[in-house]
């Protein structure tokens, strides 16, 4: 049976995330997140600076050594900078970004359940989670990131030709790698919860992410959908960084990386407060 959207009870999911966007512990770990992007961010645009410098130098010739020593000359730094920094941002994301967002989740898990949330005790049952938590958000990472990557590769070679001789094809692909990301995250988004609400490990998340999204699709999708528009701009602006060297000004590659950061805490905090609503919801 095909399942009826309410348009009241989702957005009913928005007006309880908006009742707690006042509350810093929230906020909290996502900030922290944040200053850490920032900070690499930073290292990898004061490419120069004696106190990371080295480690900056050492990585871009670990990550890809063709264009380490293109990444020291001007302006073509700034072309390069958000694939160095996506790349490292990727292995801190893997390191922290899921126990930051078990935090999150914990203390929404108290806010829902009408308890009081203390940031401490949701850090520390975060911790004890973290090598669940870590093992499959490095999963979901993993299989994006190849996805992303190789994609249009395979679609040349069954294909037989270069999409990018044929842009109304590379659009199309584009827009499909595109869905194939949010249908991805619909599933992934009810695993930590799982994790921090069930304590159940990665077996048992991935079915109840896939019995979630096989009941509910169109409200999986709307959860993860309204977030990833939000933060395509910045992301699609910054897919093409060599134009924006040419045609602007350079370092306005630095400022969009940036806002690119900022934007991500809101996503993140748009996402992790209705898609747990959600999944407590049908879960308990």
């Amino acid at each position: 049976m095909v399942e009826r959207l309410r348009l009241s009870g989702f957005w009913f999911l928005y007006t309880q995330m908006f009742r707690q966007m006042v509350r810093a512990s929230l906020w909290a770990p996502l900030l922290v997140q944040a200053v850490l992007a920032i900070l690499l961010a930073m290292a990898h645009y004061y490419i120069f600076s004696p106190l990371t410098g080295p480690l900056v130098r050492s990585w871009v010739h670990l990550v890809n050594s063709d264009f380490a020593d293109v990444f020291y000359s001007y302006p073509a730094h700034l072309s390069l900078l958000p694939y160095f920094f996506g790349v490292a941002r990727m292995v801190v994301n893997i390191l922290v970004e899921a126990l930051l967002f078990g935090v999150v989740i914990d203390l929404l898990i108290s806010l829902y359940r009408g308890e009081k949330p203390i940031l401490m005790q949701s850090a520390r049952r975060a911790a004890g989670r973290y090598l669940q938590l870590a093992g499959t958000w490095l999963v979901v990472i993993v299989v994006l990131y190849v996805v992303n990557r190789y994609f249009n590769s395979f679609l040349e070679d069954v294909l037989g030709y270069s999409l990018r001789a044929a842009p109304r094809r590379l659009l199309v692909a584009d827009l499909t790698l595109r869905g194939i990301t949010v249908l991805i995250y619909s599933v992934a988004i009810f695993m930590l919860p799982s994790i921090m609400a069930g304590g159940v490990t990665f077996g048992a998340a991935l079915k109840r992410g896939f019995r979630l999204f096989s009941r509910h699709p169109f409200v999986a999708i709307g959860l993860v959908l309204i977030p990833y528009v939000i933060g395509f701009l910045p992301s699609w602006a910054l897919s093409d960084p060599a134009r924006i060297v040419n045609n602007f000004t350079p370092e306005l590659v630095f400022y969009l990386v940036l806002i690119a950061i900022v934007v991500d805490v809101v996503v993140n905090f748009i996402l992790l407060c209705t898609s747990l609503k959600f999944f407590m919801d049908q879960t308990e």
